[in-house]
């Protein structure tokens, strides 16, 4: 009797193009949108697309575009990541396939917490901070007050650490930290290291003051990146 090992036994999956996509890569195991990118339309920024009239013919539930709709939030995220004016902030970044259907983003944004509120961004790289993706695992949506506190802004203040600046008059640098939208002084120094200091741990109580605000409002996610984040002065 013959015996078949079981590299010796394969089985080919067949996949409708016009459901799940015409180029299929499951190497990094990618989720893939439910309806392909149209032929017969133009894409958003060469990539995005809006299955909701297929859906919509076909009886399913699907999302509207207008006003108070995640439509804003997806347009916006396709220009950062691939529109012609790209700014230097989002050069390499990228938006998952599945997310290039506006139907398949609505669904995960219209359940998040936060999501509609007058405040409300979309965020990628809160959860991990080396992240350059849009995608479900590594976004979150959350209020612009703490969006800003995890920007990147080396470019923007030179040579010194995150929080210190020079002193005008030039005589010592001064601690600063932006709170609830007001940038407030935390004191002036003759050490760069001591100012930093100071900044560290303002942000680092500003941080948990904000988780203690948020904490039923937002991805359990969130308040424990705001719980556990510390500055570092190489940042």
């Amino acid at each position: 009797m013959q015996q078949h090992s079981i590299i010796d036994i394969t089985k080919t999956i067949l996949v409708a193009p016009c459901v799940a996509g015409i180029h299929l890569d499951y190497s990094l195991g990618e989720e893939i949108p439910l309806f392909a990118p149209p032929l017969d339309e133009s894409l958003t920024y060469g990539f995005g697309y809006n299955s909701g009239r297929r859906r919509k013919a076909m009886g399913m539930p699907h999302f509207k575009t207008g006003k108070g709709t995640p439509y804003t939030a997806w347009h916006n995220m396709m220009r950062r990541a691939y529109g012609p004016k790209k700014s230097p902030a989002y050069e390499d970044c990228s938006v998952c396939r599945k997310w290039w259907d506006y139907q398949e983003f609505a669904a995960w944004y219209s359940v998040q917490p936060y999501a509609f509120e007058p405040d409300a961004e979309l965020d990628k790289d809160i959860l991990d901070q080396l992240n350059s993706a849009y995608s479900p695992e590594h976004c979150s949506v959350v209020p612009k007050l703490i969006n800003q506190i995890f920007r990147n802004t080396r470019s923007r203040r030179g040579k010194l650490p995150l929080g210190v600046s020079e002193r005008s008059g030039g005589m010592g640098v001064v601690s600063t930290l932006s709170m609830f939208g007001k940038r407030v002084e935390l004191g002036t120094f003759t050490d760069i290291t001591e100012a930093f200091k100071a900044y560290q741990s303002a942000h680092q109580a500003y941080c948990n003051q904000l988780a203690d605000s948020y904490e039923s409002k937002l991805d359990a996610r969130v308040i424990n990146r705001l719980r556990t984040c510390s500055r570092h002065i190489r940042d």
